[in-house]
């Protein structure tokens, strides 16, 4: 199986690395991947930051849009906000079994055990992918790490 659909998670991720992600994404699209940024929120920040970094991507998913989530959030005087943890956890799991997305890029412990879409978990301090537990470190050729991404991926069940 060649998987096309890749979600990449914007902060701890893109928005630690966005030299990296924005060599790797676009790779990936040359090579006719769809990407698909996939994160807490909130929209503008994110879509500002991927504009002025000319971070490529086809599709842009905020926890924090979706009405379940919003319905159920308490937003403070300061600008911040509280979630139930379970909505919050689980939500990106669900979008990407939703959307058919092949494999998701992540920096939290917590929310791979909510997914089944094969999930990586992109460690930004030592700069490695932890994929069904293979390690793979962000200084290879982009076109090594994808194809081991997916190798990784496609061997997880």
């Amino acid at each position: 199986m060649i998987f096309k659909k890749i979600g990449i998670d914007f902060h701890g991720v893109i928005h630690r690395e966005p030299d990296f992600f924005k060599r790797l994404i676009e790779f990936a699209v040359a090579k006719g991947y769809e990407i698909y940024v996939v994160s807490g929120g909130p929209r503008q920040t994110i879509t500002d930051f991927l504009a002025e970094h000319k971070i490529p991507h086809h599709h842009l998913w905020c926890i924090i849009d979706q009405p379940e989530i919003n319905e159920n959030t308490t937003f403070c005087a300061d600008g911040s906000f509280r979630v139930n943890d379970m909505l919050w956890d689980k939500a990106k799991g669900e979008y990407c079994q939703s959307e058919g997305i092949n494999l998701h890029i992540d920096d939290s412990v917590v929310y791979g055990k909510y997914f089944t879409t094969p999930y990586c978990r992109f460690d930004a301090d030592k700069r490695v992918f932890i994929c069904n537990g293979k390690c793979f470190t962000a200084n290879m050729e982009i076109s090594e790490l994808l194809e081991n991404l997916q190798t990784a991926a496609i061997s997880e069940c």
